[in-house]
């Protein structure tokens, strides 16, 4: 993504929504972008083969899910972070 689409991308929710379900790589793993919370200016990314041991509500290993993280995607001035930059979209079709 080129620096005018990426600054198009960071000021459109609408374009931003519509990265969720995107493949990615990201520090050489494979995600998948699975939500965004627009407040906190973060992107949520699901592992593709990782998986954590989650726990329940009394802190007991519970079950496996996929490694998730949450990522800032733009700063408090509304400007790209860095993840913009270790991102790379992977076309699946």
């Amino acid at each position: 993504m080129d620096s005018s689409q990426l600054t198009q991308t960071i000021n459109s929710d609408t374009a931003l929504h519509q990265l969720i379900g995107q493949h990615v790589e990201y520090l050489h793993k494979h995600y998948e972008i699975v939500d965004l919370l627009l407040e906190e200016n973060q992107i949520i990314l699901s592992a593709e083969s990782e998986e954590d041991l989650q726990e329940d509500c009394y802190g007991r290993a519970h079950r496996m899910v996929p490694c998730r993280l949450s990522l800032r995607f733009r700063d408090e001035h509304g400007q790209p972070t860095h993840i913009w930059d270790e991102l790379l979209f992977i076309d699946r079709s």
